[in-house]
């Protein structure tokens, strides 16, 4: 089956729709997953994320307060942080209350500078079919999805 027959079959009304973007998430997530680790072979996706939300959010970044922006456990922010450590792209600190810290380090932004074309050139793939309002209009989209997700995930606790 391709992707437009997938389509066409899910969009038949709105709960087909719906399961249609759910199933196309996990799709997407994971062709993104395949194509960026072979534009970027030093590092995995997860870590590539990992890296990411320690770029833009603020300090100090804890490794629960990472797993939770990062979707996942303290313990598998952990084993991330333990291979980009060994590569020296970050390093650990103590902080208050047994927390550890993560920092980012020089060598991790010489790594970014050094792929930082092929990156840009990858968003511009990606988005190339989109007009300006059409990314503003997903960016607020995915917010929504976002709480969705939120409530699912409260959901999922009641089992």
């Amino acid at each position: 089956m391709k992707i437009e027959e997938m389509f066409e079959a899910f969009g038949c009304d709105t709960a087909s729709r719906m399961g249609g973007i759910f199933t196309s998430l996990f799709i997407l997530q994971n062709r993104m997953q395949t194509a960026c680790e072979k534009l970027q072979t030093e590092i995995s996706m997860k870590q590539w994320l990992l890296l990411a939300m320690l770029g833009v959010c603020p300090q100090p970044h804890t490794l629960t307060n990472v797993g939770s922006l990062m979707g996942c456990s303290r313990q598998n922010v952990k084993k991330l942080v333990s291979a980009l450590e060994k590569k020296g792209f970050v390093r650990l600190t103590a902080g208050s209350q047994n927390a550890v810290h993560v920092e980012l380090t020089e060598e991790i932004h010489r790594y970014m500078e050094s792929i930082s074309t092929r990156h840009t050139k990858a968003l511009a793939l990606l988005f190339e079919d989109f007009s300006e309002e059409e990314i503003e209009q997903l960016f607020r989209l995915y917010t929504k999805l976002y709480a969705g997700v939120s409530r699912v995930e409260e959901y999922a606790e009641e089992f």
